[in-house]
């Protein structure tokens, strides 16, 4: 009996090593296992996952247990941001992170792995956005293209440009109906010849358009669904060489579009993942093109939450991949987002960059030509505006963004709605209060029909902004309106900032 029991006790109690990994973090971070609860907790709510740790349950990790995830990946975070340098799960001692293992799979691997665990009900999956996930040493932003790659060129369907700005919208008054329940070329052979990535090409086009018409909240699923239930079995078929490094380059930037409109949702970790898993695409493609936008992409996404250093170093690796690939609009906007980097660190550079961005454009005929996105003069405003805010300029941010509004087409409502939001709250900063509510209810014209998460956070500042100025009657006014449409069109669950 009692060899039983100590059979059962082994099987069901396994001995826990100590994690001393994690114990020498926290010393070196001075941290407390208090303190650790507390911004894992933090970072949890940041995602959308309401975690109650505390310095019990990191008593217990410190003992050799493993918390279930996104805690590991929490954990990492956490410690990345508390350090100021990259710490995956593995150097916290919970076992190989997700990044430890990209360079055991392929793309078509990693890009099941991804559309697995980014689904609509997988928050929890998707992990944390992570700062040491931008840094690996090797793997898709690092993995040198073979003696066989050679890069594409951009060609129409495929070349890409920062979401936001898309291609030709829809008519007026004809909104696109997304749904995955497309008719695809079969397969009866059993492999995957020219006639599918033109369909990919197609839909491509469609979800990109659907995104700057609607936003990202009608898109992002129905695009995933279609990556999980299309895409991917295409690309584990036989098929030919030439046709299989078309079809990987038109996933990636099907699976770049998917990560900008989580990131529209305000769904980070899954961004990230989707665009670290494009750009692999891409490197297995020899697209460099490709490679740069899944870059930039997640240079945007760095600096929009406040990691301006790894922002600028993304947006170098973005340009060094493609600069040298792209036509004249698209050299654009990697020169723009260069400039938006390093003035968000304080850097003079940013002027060449944007003046570079200007010569391009004036050299460019299509920038509105590209179905992943187009970048042309509104788009460059834009970003002028985003380095104005960054040097403390608001008279000079609130002409760009003016510039951008004029510049900008009316079906890229997404994107028109965001500018006017910013732009009347760099007005109100600037005291100008009843322009700023005018522009407001322009903002308000197009906000019902725009599903994004963004636009929502908008909406909410637009709240928080005014409230001091409950007496005046123009604010009365305008939030009078806000309730009134909110009575309407009741807001719709939106993910948080991670």
């Amino acid at each position: 009996m009692r060899g039983r029991r100590a059979g059962r006790t082994g099987a069901g109690r396994a001995r826990r090593t100590p994690n001393q990994a994690l114990r020498l973090l926290l010393t070196e971070a001075g941290w407390s296992g208090a303190r650790l609860a507390r911004e894992v907790n933090a970072l949890g709510a940041a995602q959308g996952t309401p975690l109650s740790y505390d310095r019990t349950a990191v008593a217990h990790w410190l003992a050799g247990s493993r918390p279930r995830r996104p805690a590991p990946a929490l954990v990492a975070e956490a410690l990345s941001r508390g350090l100021g340098r990259p710490v995956r799960e593995g150097d916290a001692g919970f076992g190989p992170g997700r990044g430890a293992a990209q360079g055991e799979r392929d793309a078509v691997e990693s890009l099941d792995e991804a559309l697995r665990t980014t689904g609509r009900r997988r928050v929890t999956l998707a992990g944390a956005y992570s700062l040491a996930a931008l840094t690996l040493p090797c793997g898709p932003l690092t993995q040198p293209y073979g003696p066989q790659a050679k890069p594409h060129a951009s060609r129409p369907g495929v070349s890409g440009a920062p979401a936001g700005a898309h291609g030709p919208p829809f008519p007026r008054n004809a909104p696109p109906v997304l749904t995955t329940h497309t008719t695809h070329p079969s397969l009866p052979s059993g492999r995957v010849d020219a006639a599918h990535v033109a369909s990919a090409r197609e839909l491509l086009a469609l979800f990109s358009r659907g995104d700057a018409v609607l936003g990202g909240g009608p898109v992002y699923e129905p695009l995933r669904q279609y990556l999980a239930a299309t895409v991917l079995p295409w690309l584990k078929r036989d098929m030919r060489p030439a046709v299989r490094r078309e079809l990987l380059t038109v996933a990636s930037r099907l699976t770049y579009l998917c990560a900008f409109t989580h990131f529209d949702m305000n769904r980070h970790a899954a961004a990230q993942r989707l665009y670290l898993t494009s750009a692999e695409l891409a490197g297995e493609a020899g697209d460099r093109v490709g490679r740069g936008l899944a870059l930039r992409g997640l240079s945007v996404q760095a600096h929009a939450l406040g990691h301006f250093a790894e922002a600028h170093r993304l947006a170098e690796q973005a340009a060094s991949a493609a600069l040298r690939h792209v036509p004249p609009h698209q050299k654009a906007f990697f020169h723009g987002q260069l400039a938006v980097t390093l003035a968000g660190r304080g850097d003079a550079g940013y002027a060449r960059h944007l003046s570079l961005a200007d010569r391009c454009l004036e050299r460019s005929s299509s920038g509105g030509s590209t179905p992943v996105g187009a970048f042309h003069p509104g788009s460059l405003a834009l970003q002028r505006a985003a380095v104005a805010v960054s040097l403390g300029d608001r008279h000079a941010a609130a002409r760009a963004l003016d510039l951008s509004l004029r510049h900008r087409p009316a079906d890229e409502r997404r994107s028109r709605a965001l500018s006017l939001a910013e732009l009347a709250e760099t007005q109100l900063a600037m005291g100008h209060l009843e322009q700023a509510c005018r522009t407001w209810h322009e903002f308000l014209d197009g906000h019902p029909v725009i599903d994004s998460a963004r636009a929502d956070d908008r909406l909410r500042l637009l709240i928080a902004r005014t409230r001091p100025y409950s007496g005046n009657p123009a604010v009365n006014a305008l939030l009078g309106r806000v309730h009134e449409t909110h009575r309407r069109h009741p807001p719709t669950s939106r993910g948080p900032r991670a």
